[in-house]
């Protein structure tokens, strides 16, 4: 017999009889005496943590009962008592399943889906005719093992956080014990008490637990289970190998990769975890009336973790957000208390108060001029306009000249290979023109205006400025003067002229696809992050003459250091392999870069690339050539060319502007401000439909290997391209060649949205190309931010920043928080300084492995595969290089950079001193953009403003802060890379507060502000809550190995190191996989009940379930019975029988016989019940909230 209750209802605490539930009960408010709770009592308890975890959920109890009192102060001490214990037990329910499940059976838990929580909706397992209770194998032995897990060494712990640092042993023989009771007494009883009941021996479990599969006739067959010195411990303890009892040959089994028990406990364990879900019609997860929750209710339900529960129920102020997996200083950091979800109980609020609804506070640009300045006269403007369009005039002719004298780079030199890393197109171009008119036109102004002069390099930058402009009065002044009256050059009609035609069609608010542009995707500003507009800021620029020459005077009035200078100080090459994470973090980063920024720069007459690597270009070649000396005494680089005896200087050409006002430059960027996939489908029309094939599909290059999957399109005419054959590979980026892991990483993406084409195509074959296509893109722009936000960005930031900053995805339910009003535009902080955090993570080879994960030479040396992709043709090499790219560490995020980008960046190979340095280019194209100092960005992002460089000790180790001073004058003169660079990262991160938060702004923007966000709560443009489920299913580590040309194993988490326990290697068909049929759209009704039932009609498909046919399919949801003996007369005895939802509610009219708890013998069962689809809850009304108001957090708290 069972002394307890066989279901998880929290009987242990509250009791399992009437006179135990009496004795804990205050009757006053619903509260609990939890002096009365005798395991509660350290002194009485052979386990002092679990009396401070009984205590911990009775105060939880208490709390939820104060919440429920005050929410609703109708309701009497019986109702308050009832809806808090439900509430703890519904807790503790999902605790188990969701966190505890998981760590002890591994992928036993993550591949059964009868033991998955559900996402989304409602568990639909529970049948009347699961019977509940506890197997007798799993109560005196499976469970009994996990007791082993305890350290003694802290069994005399004072406070539950000294258990949550601890570590957990093994299981072993070396169960619990009490004070009066000898260790091997326990297991000796143990095993006594098994055979008492009649326990068959290991060997019968094993062969039931394998379907018979697997027959064990020796002690040698027990190999396959155990260490062999544990087999030679059994085989000296038993004659026959039947004879070994379940407890001891379980415990000696070895535990499969990320479990703590062997397979056969694993078996044993699992099916009682499913029995106990299955058989409980009071489960969370039911939609079983009268005691289903609502869908908001089961929301907050699935937010809590046990960190959570300990967090507000103890002294505890920090833990890990997985309070079962021992702590590390990556995504299981210690954070504090406050960022852990606890139980709010708004939703059982029953009379909710209806707040006014808030206006939208709006951020407009009035286009009030100030007081006007006399001196801005007419005359003077079109003067400075003539005097502009003169300036204009005679660059061009320099170009020209440079043209005809042939001061050219070849595209394939390494000035011509980083140009193509900035290629601007012919439609940036001609913004850049009209911009540099006004740039000019701006110089000419300020020239003309008297006194102006002696303080123009102060006009611009002399107050704070997130995400905006300027606000100095004389520059909105300018900014607001038009002066296109003036101008003679008017903008190109012609098709000629323009690249691709601008997107200014009418915008659409119920069109769910975005445009490929970024055009309308706000609605009140059509242009806000659409391609070819300009960087946002975090702060003004601060340019050298107050408008656009690159920042080179320090603080102190002497020139500021040589980028080449700072980059061999403070970023010398010295490897230190990061323990945790894997080369595809850095991959990915890159990858993801190239979805939000491109940087153009100017080119030449007739679209050549000027010579910039003289030291003179700027006055020879083109005005924009920015370069800068090798410094004396390098030591790599001569100083002086050995071949004509000139001066070395590296190449550098200025970004190009793009500003359509007065006032300071403003750069381009020529993708869009939103992640929406335009890396993979290109950032306007023109290159789409490059790129697309037929029938929705993308275009490809057949593998001409027999079982290789296509290949990205190819191009004969790329100009960078250095591959024999000529071919080089072509993507939604132009960089899509640059590197092949990054061109694996294009390929993968492109193979899915073919393989989702497909898919989709066999579920709604009425759907055309261009319906399949949209479709595939909508999912796969999802796709990507998914992965982006709940896999790559905590990795980067930490779940600190992650959580300040509003970064953190939706379990379920949709985003509500988009604002019209936010500015979706890629900062310029970010694209410059702070999101060039890879470099540091490059490797100076990309790795490539076998099937069995074996490393393979020779791997590939990055300088010889910039534009080089010749050798991805080869058999299985995507297949190699992904392996490599997940099994391999990346480099430390730090200061230090791998020497293959410092010294032989772009080089070509057999000529030395022929590349460049990819860190002093950094640094030298943030002075290029105005980028403000180091010092400005630790003020703007709440950490102290440094006077000295002693006061950065708190961020920076002491010898950082050396090398700093070397090269610096002033701490004001600190460049933003370096400076953000060097700093310690936060806990649980990569980089420091710095970075961390215009990394964090800067996504918490593209959440934001972007209006087809996956999680939209937006009508007319969001998914399904099924659809959502199931985007919310993606992980990379998925997409990789569904592409790859022969999928086998793969680690979960692709950005982590495999680990046996934590992140152990597993089939890539037991990985969760979007389920497509979401998708299906119904066209003709939906079958319920037998019948067809048109679109909007609904159907009872049985006597107590009511569903209703949409576009979407058909949705269903549980009916409450008020009136049992109504229904018997509506409904037959057998449909009702046969309906678990009405057993459920009028069984007893039906006089079925009531569960009994009780101990059953193990048996196994012959199936377990079907799993259905969830059932969808009733969305959400759609708001919105503005920017404003937000604050910027202080992250220097939580550095490491």
């Amino acid at each position: 017999m069972n002394g307890a209750s066989a279901y998880l209802d929290g009987s242990h605490i509250y009791g399992s009889t009437e006179e135990q539930l009496h004795r804990v009960r205050t009757y006053s408010q619903g509260k609990v005496d939890i002096s009365s709770c005798e395991a509660c009592n350290n002194n009485n308890t052979e386990n002092k943590a679990l009396g401070m975890m009984y205590t911990a959920l009775l105060n939880e109890h208490n709390r939820i009962a104060g919440e429920l009192a005050r929410a609703n102060e109708h309701w009497d001490d019986a109702k308050l008592f009832l809806e808090a214990r439900r509430l703890v037990v519904a807790q503790i329910q999902h605790v188990t399943l969701n966190e505890y499940v998981p760590s002890i059976l591994g992928e036993g838990a993550r591949t059964d889906r009868e033991l998955m929580p559900v996402a989304t909706g409602f568990y639909n397992g529970y049948s009347s005719s699961n019977v509940g209770g506890t197997y007798d194998a799993v109560a005196l032995a499976a469970l009994r093992a996990l007791t082993s897990l305890r350290k003694h060494a802290v069994d005399d712990a004072t406070c539950l956080e000294e258990h949550v640092v601890a570590s957990a042993n093994r299981v072993s023989l070396d169960s619990s014990q009490s004070a009066f009771e000898p260790r091997v007494d326990v297991n000796v009883r143990l095993v006594h008490v098994g055979r008492d009941h009649g326990i068959p021996g290991y060997v019968k479990f094993v062969e039931d637990c394998s379907g018979h599969n697997f027959t064990i006739q020796n002690f040698q067959d027990l190999e396959h289970f155990m260490h062999p010195r544990h087999v030679s411990l059994l085989e000296s303890v038993y004659s026959q190998v039947e004879d070994i009892d379940l407890l001891l040959g379980g415990i000696l089994e070895t535990p499969r990769n990320g479990a703590t028990v062997g397979p056969t406990f694993e078996c044993l364990l699992k099916r009682q975890f499913i029995k106990m879900r299955n058989s409980d019609r009071f489960w969370y997860e039911n939609d079983i009336p009268p005691s289903g929750m609502t869908p908001a209710q089961l929301a907050e339900i699935r937010k809590i973790s046990l960190a959570g529960i300990l967090c507000a129920n103890t002294r505890i102020e920090r833990i890990q957000p997985k309070a079962f997996i021992q702590q590390d200083p990556y995504l299981n950091a210690r954070i504090n208390c406050d960022q852990h979800s606890v139980l709010d109980i708004t939703p059982w609020r029953e009379e909710p108060l209806q707040e006014p609804a808030k206006e939208l506070a709006t951020r407009r640009n009035s286009g009030v001029i100030p007081e006007f300045v006399p001196e801005l006269s007419p005359s003077l403007i079109a003067a400075a306009v003539k005097k502009a369009e003169a300036d204009l005039i005679e660059r061009k002719q320099l170009e020209y000249n440079s043209w005809l004298q042939q001061r050219t780079a070849d595209p394939k030199s390494p000035a011509g290979t980083a140009a193509s890393f900035s290629k601007a197109n012919r439609d940036a171009l001609l913004l850049a023109n009209s911009s540099i008119m006004y740039e000019l036109a701006t110089n000419e102004i300020l020239n003309g205006i008297h006194g102006l002069r002696r303080r123009k390099r102060q006009i611009f930058d002399t107050t704070d400025n997130v995400l905006g402009f300027p606000n100095n009065d004389f520059s909105d002044l300018l900014q607001n003067v038009d002066i296109s009256g003036f101008l003679s050059q008017k903008k190109p009609t012609n098709h000629d002229e323009v690249e691709c035609p601008v997107d200014d069609s009418p915008c659409d608010p119920t069109s769910p696809y975005r445009t490929l542009s970024g055009h309308c995707n706000n609605l009140r500003n059509p242009n806000l992050g659409k391609s070819l507009t300009t960087f946002a800021r975090l702060l003004p620029p601060v340019y050298e003459d107050g408008v656009s020459k690159p920042r080179s005077t320090s603080v102190t009035g002497i020139p500021l250091p040589n980028p080449r200078v700072i980059s061999t100080v403070i970023h010398p090459d010295i490897s230190n392999l990061h323990n945790r994470y894997t080369l595809m973090v850095m991959q990915f980063a890159q990858f993801l870069d190239h979805d939000l920024t491109m940087t153009p720069i100017h080119k030449g007459f007739a679209e050549s690339i000027p010579s910039c690597r003289p030291c003179d270009s700027p006055r020879t070649v083109h005005p924009e050539c920015n370069p800068f000396p090798v410094p004396p005494g390098d030591h790599y680089y001569p100083t002086v060319n050995v071949t004509s005896g000139a001066r070395m200087c590296f190449p550098s050409m200025r970004s190009l502007p793009g500003q359509q006002h007065l006032g300071p430059r403003e750069q381009i960027n020529q993708n869009t401000g939103f992640l929406d996939a335009s890396v993979i489908y290109g950032e306007n029309t023109c290159i789409c439909n490059i790129l697309r094939g037929f029938n929705g599909r993308m275009n490809a290059t057949q593998n001409a290997h027999r079982g290789g999957k296509d290949l990205l399109p190819q191009s004969p005419t790329h100009p960078e391209c250095k591959a024999k054959s000529g071919y080089c590979f072509i993507g939604g980026d132009g960089r899509a060649s640059e590197q092949p892991a990054l061109t694996v990483m294009h390929t993968m993406w492109v193979r899915e949205h073919n393989r989702i084409v497909e898919s989709l195509r066999q579920l709604n074959p009425h759907w055309d190309g261009e319906k399949l296509f949209q479709q595939s893109r909508r999912i796969i722009s999802a796709m990507l931010q998914h992965i982006t936000y709940n896999e790559f960005l905590p990795r980067i930031l930490g779940w600190n920043a992650v959580t300040l900053y509003g970064l953190k995805l939706l379990p379920q339910g949709y985003y509500k928080e988009y604002s019209p009003t936010c500015n979706p535009s890629v900062l310029t902080e970010f694209a410059t300084a702070a999101y060039r955090i890879g470099h540091s993570l490059l490797r100076p080879h990309l790795p490539r492995m076998d099937r069995n994960y074996q490393s393979m030479e020779p791997s590939i040396l990055l300088r010889d595969g910039f534009f080089d992709p010749d050798m991805l043709y080869q058999k299985s090499m995507m297949d190699e290089m992904t392996r490599g790219l997940v099994a391999t560490p990346m480099e430390t995020l730090d200061q230090f950079i791998t020497g293959e980008v410092t010294n032989h960046l772009f080089e070509i190979r057999g000529i030395p001193y022929s590349g460049v340095d990819l860190i002093a280019l950094n640094i030298h194209r943030a002075r290029d953009h105005g980028i403000p100092s180091y010092n400005n960005y630790r003020a703007l992002c709440n950490l102290k403003r440094a006077t000295t460089f002693e006061d950065l000790s708190r961020e920076m180790a002491p010898e950082v802060i050396a090398r700093m001073k070397r090269i610096y004058a002033s701490v004001d003169d600190i460049d933003l890379f370096p400076g953000g660079m060097s700093e310690r990262p936060l806990q649980g991160g990569l980089v420091g507060p710095t970075f961390a938060c215009i990394i964090a702004i800067q996504f918490r923007q593209s959440r934001k502000c972007d209006r087809f966000w996956y999680e939209t709560d937006d009508p007319n443009i969001r998914f399904t809550e099924h659809q959502l489920a199931e985007i919310r299913k993606s992980t990379l580590s998925k997409v990789m190995c569904e592409n790859m040309d022969e999928s086998n194993e793969m680690q979960r988490a692709a950005f982590d190191l495999p680990s046996n326990f934590l992140n152990p290697r597993v089939p890539c068909n037991s990985m969760p996989q979007m389920d497509l049929s979401a998708w299906r759209e119904t066209r003709h009704g939906c079958q319920i009940g037998g019948r067809n039932v048109a679109l909007g009609e609904s159907g009872f498909p049985t006597p107590c379930t009511s569903c209703i046919c949409t576009a979407e399919g058909t949705q269903c949801a549980s009916l409450r019975i008020t009136d049992c003996n109504q229904l018997l007369r509506e409904a037959s005895r057998e449909a009702i029988l046969r309906d678990d939802v009405c057993t459920a509610q009028c069984g007893f009219v039906l006089a079925a016989t009531e569960p009994t708890s009780r101990l059953q013998q193990f048996t196994t069962p012959n199936s377990f019940p079907g799993f259905v689809p969830h059932r969808n809850s009733l969305r959400s009304v759609p708001t919105s909230v503005s920017f404003n108001g937000f604050k910027l957090p202080d992250l220097s708290q939580f550095i490491g």
